[in-house]
Parts: C-alpha cells; structure tokens; sequence
C-alpha cells in the first residue's frame, strides 16, 4: 500500500519503525511467547519477495469504488444522524 509522506518527523520514525526488520522480528517473537506459538525465523530471501509484492499494489478501480462509497456512506451517516 502506498503510503501518504510524512507530515512530521514522528510520523517519518514511525514509518521508519514499521518497516524495520528488527522491530518486526522482535514483535512476532513476543507474539509467539504471549500466545505459546513456536517461533521460526523468517528467510530475507522470503521477507524481500513478500515486500516486493505488499508495496507493489495497484488498486483497481473497483477497490478504489468500494473505499470511496465505503467513505461517502460513513460522511453522510455522521452529516444527518441526529445526536441529542
């Protein structure tokens, strides 16, 4: 998915963070300890190729149909619901 620029350095190391290997290494191995789940470290080759393909999506018109009725419905929801 494409992600919009940063509007702050927070928001840069914040990008920054999620995209780090270490830190994603480092969460999946509490998530196995919290859930007793064995824990197996991910090939780079495989994480690369992965990588390639989450940042290599192209929305089709059709999903970008979807998430602008998905938006416009929830705008007009909260525009003519009537809160007390």
């Amino acid at each position: 998915m494409v992600r919009p620029p940063p509007k702050s350095l927070e928001d840069f190391l914040y990008y920054k963070l999620l995209d780090s290997r270490a830190f994603n290494n480092f969460v999946r191995r509490v998530h196995a300890r919290i859930n007793r789940i064995p824990y197996y470290e991910l090939d780079a080759r495989y994480n690369e190729e992965h990588m390639k393909l989450v940042k290599s999506f192209n929305p089709t018109a059709w999903h970008k149909f979807k998430a602008f009725r998905t938006i416009w419905w929830d705008e007009m929801k909260r525009s003519f619901t009537f809160r007390s």
